[in-house]
């Protein structure tokens, strides 16, 4: 299955986030290259139109580029002059210009750092020269945790200033809430009348367990077929509190392609999709992109793919003997 909110109707999820060095990046590679920027802004997890607007931070003041004129301007020059140092024109444009925020490759790194070392929250903002919000907001940007309740839950937060205060919040909001499944288009589930495919829809009091049923529901679909091979199976999962018609949300399609099932690690194989728990409690669902065994009895370090386009690596030691839940299996 896959995490992805495909089909999600709420923006995307860094909308409204502080843009960051390594997704300008991307943004730079794909006008590079000639790629669709509706593919880009699928990529960085914004909207269309939020990066043709930051395309603006790559044109130099004294230059005069029509609006209309900034996309085919930029590839022009990307590829007319590979030496170009587009970066230092968004830093002056983006950051001192505008004085809007901009989080660098090293504030990244110092995030991920802090948060594997557990850096106490004050600590950490003060480290990067930001609010404890924005600490948190930057871990959520970063798929750290699903929420600033996680980050707060983890590294702390100051009473009284603002994260304490937006986490109390929130936590007040969710008292009584609830999670809804909805699963579309599973075998084994019912057609309600006159509706045009399947439907399971089922209350849950916490996420674990609407999760799990989600689980149950897709694995009986692969076991005793899809009705129709190529029809897709969309599943949302939905926390709602009394009166409440938002809230958080994640949906996502069953990968027909995907084999599932547990691993010893040394059977693990480059392009392997695994999923490994992390510390707050989720999961990281990546692909292995390189394995290191550096002795018969010691651990085996996998190398999930690199954050964005920057030198960020994840990297996850197991046991020989370790059993790894792998999602999809490289075929050979």
């Amino acid at each position: 299955m896959s995490d992805e909110n495909s089909g999600d109707l709420r923006p995307p999820r860094q909308h409204g986030t502080t843009w960051r060095e390594s997704e300008y990046r991307i943004l730079a590679d794909d006008l590079r290259a000639g790629a669709d920027l509706a593919r880009t802004a699928i990529t960085v997890g914004r909207t269309e139109s939020a990066v043709r607007t930051a395309l603006r931070n790559f044109v130099p003041p004294e230059e005069r580029v029509p609006t209309a004129e900034r996309e085919r301007w930029i590839r022009t020059r990307l590829v007319a002059e590979p030496e170009w140092d587009w970066w230092a024109v968004v830093i002056d444009h983006h950051h001192r210009r505008s004085r809007s925020g901009l989080w660098f490759t090293r504030h990244e790194h110092c995030a991920r750092i802090g948060w594997r070392r557990r850096t106490p929250m004050p600590a950490l903002a003060q480290e990067l020269a930001t609010s404890e919000l924005s600490v948190a907001e930057l871990l959520r940007a970063l798929g750290l945790v699903e929420s600033i309740e996680e980050a707060a839950d983890r590294l702390g937060a100051t009473p009284g200033l603002a994260l304490a205060k937006r986490v109390t919040a929130r936590r007040d909001e969710a008292v009584g809430a609830r999670w809804i499944l909805v699963v579309d288009g599973a075998a084994g589930t019912t057609r309600p009348r006159n509706a045009p495919v399947r439907r399971q829809l089922s209350l849950h009091e916490t996420r674990a367990a609407a999760e799990a049923e989600r689980d149950r529901i897709l694995s009986w679909h692969r076991r005793i077929g899809p009705e129709e091979p190529d029809a897709p199976v969309w599943w949302t999962i939905a926390e709602r509190g009394l009166g409440a018609t938002v809230g958080h949300t994640r949906c996502g399609t069953l990968d027909p392609t995907a084999t599932g099932g547990q691993l010893r690690a040394e059977a693990l194989a480059v392009g392997d999709i695994i999923r490994v728990p992390v510390p707050d409690g989720g999961h990281l669902q990546d692909r292995i992109t390189a394995i290191a065994h550096h002795a018969p009895t010691g651990p085996i370090v996998v190398d999930l793919a690199p954050v964005a386009n920057s030198r960020v690596r994840r990297v996850v030691e197991f046991a020989p003997d370790e059993l790894v839940d792998v999602v999809h299996k490289q075929q050979d």
